[in-house]
């Protein structure tokens, strides 16, 4: 068996985009499941991307406004899922 070095990932422009993005279809389908152990273990490897992608696009704010946008549209998915679920415990 041979190691092989992997070239570290590219944060940039649209590639954090598309990596972002890739993370949200994730927590997306997560969320559909209900997959709650899975949607807290991707929140916190958002939590590290956003601040790759921050790093890698300081000088681009349109690709941080981009990305960041596109992922607050998720976490009010979140949000208002958790106040569904909050709604339907106090409904029992």
């Amino acid at each position: 068996m041979a190691i092989q070095l992997v070239s570290a990932p590219e944060y940039h422009g649209q590639a954090g985009i598309m990596a972002m993005r890739g993370l949200q279809q994730e927590l997306n389908k997560a969320l559909k499941a209900e997959d709650w152990e899975r949607v807290r273990h991707l929140d916190r490897i958002c939590v590290l991307l956003i601040d790759k992608v921050i790093a890698a696009n300081r000088d681009d704010k349109s690709t941080l406004v981009c990305a960041l946008s596109e992922l607050k549209g998720v976490y009010a998915g979140l949000v208002a899922q958790c106040q569904r679920e909050v709604t339907l415990l106090h409904a029992t």
